[in-house]
C-alpha cells in the first residue's frame, strides 16, 4: 500500500469522529445546560435567557460541532475519492457526494458558530435579532445539514451498491438513511415530520461509522467484485 493510499485510509474515520464529536456535543451540553433548549418559535426572552445562562453548555457544545464539521469535512474529501475509483470523473454521483458532503459540513459549522455567537452576546442583543439568529442555528444545524447529508450518503450508497464495493447492508442503510433525511424537508410544512430529522441524523451516523471502519481498516473491495 503506498503512503497516499495509507493517508486516504486514516482520513475516513473522520467518519467515526464526525458521529462521536456531535454526539458528545448533544450529552455534554445537556448535562450542563441549565435547561432544555427553546425549540423554533419559543419567546426571544426565553431563547435569550436559555443561551445566556447557559453559557458554558453552548459553547462546549458548539466547540465539539466544530469538530464534528471539520471531520466530516476530512471523511468527505475520502469518501468523494472513493465515489470518483468507482464511478469515474463523469455521471452525477461524483458530484453529488462533494456537493452534499460540503454543505453538510458547512451548514454544521455555521450552525455552531451562530450558537457561539448567541453564548456571547445574546444578552446585549435586540430580541428580534436573537429570535433570528436562533431560527438560522436551528435550520442550518436542522434540515439543512440533515438533507445535505443525506445526498452526500445516498449518493456514495448508490455508487457502492452498484460496484459491489461495500459489504450490501452498508448502501442499503445508507440509502434508507439518505430517504428520510431528504423526506425531513416536508417537515417544513408538515411538523410531525420533524421526527425524520433525528431519524435520519441517527441513520447517517451508523452508516458514517461502518464507511469509515471499512475504508480505514482497508476491507472494501474492487470495483465490480462479488461478495
Amino acid at each position: 500500500m503506498t503512503a497516499t493510499a495509507r493517508s486516504r485510509d486514516l482520513r475516513a474515520l473522520g467518519g467515526v469522529l464526525f458521529a462521536v464529536f456531535f454526539i458528545a456535543s448533544l450529552v455534554l451540553g445537556g448535562a450542563l445546560a441549565s435547561d432544555s433548549l427553546p425549540l423554533p418559535g419559543a419567546p426571544a426572552t426565553e431563547v435569550a435567557g436559555y443561551f445566556t445562562e447557559s453559557r458554558t453548555a453552548v459553547l462546549v457544545s458548539g466547540l465539539l460541532q466544530v469538530l464534528s464539521a471539520i471531520s466530516l469535512s476530512v471523511f468527505a474529501l475520502c469518501i468523494v475519492a472513493f465515489v470518483r475509483r468507482m464511478a469515474g470523473e463523469m455521471g452525477a454521483l461524483p458530484g453529488l457526494t462533494l456537493g452534499g458532503g460540503a454543505f453538510a459540513a458547512v451548514f454544521l459549522l455555521a450552525s455552531a458558530l451562530l450558537a457561539w455567537v448567541l453564548a456571547l452576546t445574546a444578552a446585549g442583543l435586540g430580541l428580534d435579532l436573537v429570535s433570528t439568529l436562533r431560527d438560522l442555528n436551528f435550520l442550518f444545524g436542522g434540515g439543512a445539514h440533515v438533507v445535505s447529508l443525506g445526498l452526500f450518503v445516498g449518493a456514495t450508497s448508490i455508487a457502492a451498491l452498484r460496484a459491489k464495493t461495500l459489504p450490501r447492508w452498508i448502501p442499503w442503510l445508507g440509502i434508507v438513511a439518505a430517504a428520510l433525511s431528504i423526506l425531513s424537508l416536508t417537515s417544513l410544512v408538515f411538523f410531525p415530520a420533524t421526527i425524520l430529522l433525528p431519524l435520519g441524523r441517527l441513520l447517517s451516523f451508523v452508516w458514517s461509522i461502518a464507511v469509515g471502519l471499512v475504508l480505514a481498516l482497508g476491507k472494501q473491495r474492487e470495483p465490480g467484485a462479488g461478495g
